[in-house]
């Protein structure tokens, strides 16, 4: 009996990123071909949110798949039409990653065999398991803190870097994702959604690398009222989790 080949998408939500987007991709293609020889197809998608720049010519001069929204509509809203895409094309699993060179492609390796080989359904990639040197402001640290407690306290996880952006997610996990993905400041309530519906989380350590070109949406004023904002989305996220939970055992099972 021939083995099916696994489907895995690369997700990529960009907006302004043609100076950091060629070295990204670049490396993705080798660190990808390794994983083809291993049973894997995989497909690199850029969601380009809205970019006045050269992002969505450069993505598909790399051979990348690309989605441009007509305009910027925010980080939340660029992952979840991704997640939407796997879903229609029936992907098994979406590995997300930022545009902006901090996340080094070859991190992909270790998360997928993690992935592959232990019963886990969201596996993330952690800047703070081990003394990397990553290095970021006063307000963001105090937020990443106070949300891993929070979480803590009301799952009984711990969870070293709740905003990481760099995720390995299973077809059930991101496919509910498609549905139910907070736009505005998402990194904490979705972690906190994916643990009370019952899905297993694993951290692998990861080094992040300080950006290059442009300017990060964390900038120093939105790290400010990052805590404030990402504190009455948990409490949105909790008021909504009963119905969250009906409606995910009615098409999830």
């Amino acid at each position: 009996m021939p083995i099916t080949e696994k489907r895995l998408m690369i997700l990529i939500p960009s907006f302004n990123e043609e100076k950091n987007l060629p070295c990204v991709l670049d490396k993705l293609l080798l660190e990808k071909s390794g994983l083809e020889k291993n049973g894997w197809h995989i497909d690199i998608l850029i969601i380009d949110d809205g970019s006045k720049d050269g992002t969505e010519k450069i993505a598909r001069q790399k051979g990348a798949q690309v989605v441009s929204l007509p305009i910027n509509l925010g980080y939340g809203a660029a992952l979840q039409t991704g997640f939407q895409v796997a879903r229609e094309f029936n992907y098994d699993a979406v590995f997300c990653m930022d545009a902006d060179g901090q996340h080094r492609p070859e991190d992909l390796l270790s998360m997928m065999n993690v992935f592959i080989n232990e019963p886990y359904q969201v596996i993330l990639g952690s800047r703070f398991i081990t003394n990397t040197g990553y290095k970021s402001n006063l307000f963001r640290k105090m937020g990443i803190k106070l949300f891993s407690f929070v979480l803590r306290l009301l799952c009984g996880k711990k969870i070293t870097d709740v905003t990481t952006g760099l995720q390995l997610l299973d077809k059930k996990v991101y496919c509910l994702l498609a549905d139910e993905y907070p736009h505005d400041f998402p990194d904490t309530q979705v972690l906190l959604l994916l643990s009370l519906v019952g899905y297993e989380i694993k951290e692998v350590p990861v080094t992040v690398k300080q950006r290059v070109f442009g300017k990060s949406m964390h900038s120093s004023i939105n790290s400010i009222f990052y805590p404030l904002r990402n504190s009455l989305a948990i409490i949105i996220t909790l008021l909504r989790l009963a119905q969250i939970r009906r409606d995910y055992k009615k098409t999830g099972e």
